[in-house]
């Protein structure tokens, strides 16, 4: 009888050093496309938010048609007693989901006023809860306002002066233009 030993099973250390050499050579490669699909997913998410905000507008001013305050701003304290003016808040509504959404020439007076009720009312509307989107002001886009993504919420200063574009800005209209939404991705 013979009996022959078996060499030990197993990876030897240098099996196991190329393993994690290849691994590594991996993982650099594949890391930059990893941070590519979340500027994707950040910049989707702006789209997203400034496509919303265009269909939230065009049906509320079919709504303003509808009670005929598509032309109409802000007027004195009754207004007429139109049964689409808010007399404490000093603005025209329609009736979005049972949410009170103020207008002004038929569009949605933006989330930047001085009203608590109009802005918290817009950001009910449209979905815009604080945990997600933080509301400033775009001094590049004649003071329009810009809704910015909570994940670029350390960029505000940024955005208010030009200097970082991964935003959303709504600018309601005054009489000499319409309303204008505009998605800026380039810094996502």
């Amino acid at each position: 009888m013979s009996f022959k030993c078996k060499p030990p099973s197993g990876f030897t250390l240098i099996e196991l050093v190329i393993v994690i050499i290849i691994l590594a050579v991996l993982s650099i490669v594949a890391m930059p496309k990893m941070l590519n699909i979340s500027s994707e997913a950040k910049a989707a998410d702006v789209r997203a938010l400034a496509a919303l905000i265009s269909t939230q507008n065009r049906l509320a001013f079919a709504k303003s048609s509808l009670a005929n305050i598509e032309a109409l701003e802000g007027c004195s304290y009754q207004c007429g007693n139109n049964p689409n003016w808010d007399v404490p808040v000093g603005e025209y509504y329609i009736d979005a989901s049972g949410t009170r959404l103020y207008v002004s020439l038929g569009y949605p007076i933006a989330p930047f006023s001085s009203s608590s009720t109009v802005n918290a009312n817009y950001r009910t509307v449209f979905g815009i809860n604080e945990e997600q989107f933080f509301i400033t002001i775009a001094r590049t886009e004649n003071s329009a306002t810009a809704i910015v993504p909570a994940v670029s919420k350390d960029k505000l200063t940024e955005i208010e002066n030009g200097q970082y574009r991964c935003h959303v800005v709504y600018s309601a209209p005054p009489k000499s233009r319409r309303y204008s939404v505009t998605a800026y991705t380039e810094d996502c």
